[in-house]
């Protein structure tokens, strides 16, 4: 049934008329439609606000990419977009049609922040100096994180990654100092997204925005940006 919603459908952009000093470009690919409309208001409200910063936000459930001409805007759209985000992406031959349309881009992106998925979807993360390339890497702290709850006997994959994602911290040790913070803003980042709320993925794409999209200029004093 989702083959047939056109992505169109759901794209949003700054309100005509209002003056952005800087506009964000989006791209999101989920599971489920409460996070297409959560995502829709946070935008909508971001844009209605006009402040500094503006949304151009253009979202796919994961079916839809099925479609051929959906996949075609997908591809599309991720060429031209700062930001990549997605979450619950199970579905195998989905999860490479994923890879295959973001993974040329992801060294341009900004930011590309991927929540519960696949592995080769969860590589595709990057926060600044914060990836997940080495995810399923025999010398990962991750994957060893992995490896022992499936020796302990735990629940799938799927939960595995929601309790590694939960207990972050643990493993923050791990990385290079260097990686700590943006790590630290995966992780907030997830809490927003747990929140689901508009107003709390309203202050995802504003960390986003404000850190990776438009961050300061080195040695610059700024303010984070506001609506």
């Amino acid at each position: 049934m989702f083959t047939q919603v056109r992505s169109a459908d759901r794209r949003v952009a700054p309100v005509e008329g209002q003056s952005h000093k800087s506009v964000m470009k989006a791209v999101y690919v989920v599971l489920e439609p409460q996070y297409q409309n959560a995502l829709t208001q946070a935008a909508n409200a971001l844009n209605a606000a006009g402040a500094e910063l503006g949304i151009e936000l253009s979202g796919y459930l994961i079916e839809e990419l099925r479609d051929d001409d959906n996949y075609a805007d997908f591809c599309a759209d991720v060429a031209e977009a700062d930001v990549f985000i997605a979450s619950l992406i199970f579905i195998e031959d989905l999860a490479q049609k994923v890879v295959d349309a973001v993974a040329p881009h992801r060294d341009r992106l900004k930011a590309a922040v991927v929540f519960p998925s696949m592995p080769e979807v969860m590589r595709l993360n990057k926060l600044g100096s914060f990836s997940m390339a080495q995810l399923g890497q025999s010398k990962s702290a991750i994957a060893g994180f992995m490896k022992k709850r499936k020796e302990s006997g735990g629940a799938g994959f799927q939960d595995a990654m929601l309790k590694l994602l939960n207990t972050l911290p643990t493993v923050l040790k791990y990385l290079p100092v260097e990686k700590a913070q943006d790590a630290r803003s995966f992780m907030l980042s997830f809490q927003y997204w747990l929140g689901g709320t508009p107003d709390n993925l309203r202050n995802f794409l504003l960390m986003l925005a404000d850190k990776y999209v438009f961050p300061p200029a080195e040695g610059e004093e700024r303010a984070a940006i506001q609506v």
